[in-house]
């Protein structure tokens, strides 16, 4: 695999580590996979530690570098450190504490995007100086849809479990703000301005993505009172209308993502692999 197209892959396989973190603002009756949680930890803490080509982008980068790096390092402390409050191993598996979902979205939306902006340097260097390969445009962009989808996913539901608990909190006060509702509302507010971030940063525009983000929207704007239910329909009805047209473009942007990523990453490890036994190889001569 060329150099540039390594360093792309790399940049991608360490986002989509970031990305998979929103799999814990999810419920999941059955728990989570501890050896995915392991994969994650191992990546996001030590990708910007060893001599990887993340690490060499923050070393080349001066302040900015330094910058981001700061975040990696808070976003490993903050999610997959024995310190974490957010998710913890114990002995019956993973316990996440739902009620810091929206840390998880405050904390990962932004840094995605972030990372997103690395990949697309890479990707515009490439291809000006003619490197720049198809099936890595095609990775790219199976990358970013299936982020999309992922991060539209976790925000509706989030969005439909706190805006349920907003409207029990005002029946219970016969609609007069409370400490509890502002909290809950204060929450919303984050969760919807980070939905308006997964839509600037997007550059993926097809019909499925676009379906999925106006009924996302819509149900934000009648949450909002901007726009009116639609008559013979509840919430509950919009919010599972969304969910359905999300869930066509996670099952459409996933399957394109495996596919594209997955021989990718298989290049790439055997790529490290053989470099990794050159590397000894070298040594053993020298030690000669």
């Amino acid at each position: 695999m060329e150099t540039i197209s390594r360093v792309i892959v790399s940049l991608v396989y360490y986002n989509s580590l970031v990305r998979d973190t929103l799999e814990y603002t999810l419920n999941r009756p059955n728990g989570y996979d501890v050896k995915y949680y392991d994969y994650k930890r191992n990546g996001i803490v030590n990708e910007i530690k060893l001599n990887t080509p993340l690490k060499a982008f923050l070393d080349q980068n001066g302040e900015k570098g330094d910058e981001l790096r700061k975040k990696l390092e808070q976003y490993g402390e903050d999610f997959y450190s024995d310190t974490s409050t957010v998710i913890k191993k114990a002995s019956d598996g993973l316990r996440v504490d739902h009620a810091q979902n929206v840390k998880i979205f405050e904390s990962t939306i932004p840094l995605h995007e972030e990372i997103n902006a690395v990949i697309r340097l890479h990707v515009d260097f490439a291809r000006k100086n003619n490197t720049l390969k198809d099936k890595i445009v095609n990775l790219v962009a199976a990358d970013e849809r299936f982020y999309r989808a992922v991060a539209l996913l976790s925000l509706n539901g989030e969005i439909d479990r706190q805006f349920a608990e907003f409207n029990k909190a005002m029946r219970e006060s016969k609609g007069e703000p409370t400490p509890a509702s502002n909290f809950i509302q204060n929450d919303l507010n984050t969760l919807v301005r980070c939905l308006a971030t997964v839509r600037q940063g997007a550059t993926c525009n097809d019909e499925l993505y676009t379906d999925a983000l106006d009924a996302v929207f819509h149900s934000v704007e009648m949450m909002n009172g901007k726009r009116a239910v639609p008559k013979g329909k509840t919430f509950a009805d919009v919010f599972n209308e969304a969910n359905i047209k999300i869930g066509a473009f996670v099952r459409d942007s996933e399957a394109q993502w495996r596919a594209n990523y997955q021989p990718l990453l298989n290049e790439l490890v055997a790529d490290n692999q053989k470099a990794r036994e050159a590397q000894a190889q070298a040594n053993n001569t020298e030690a000669k």
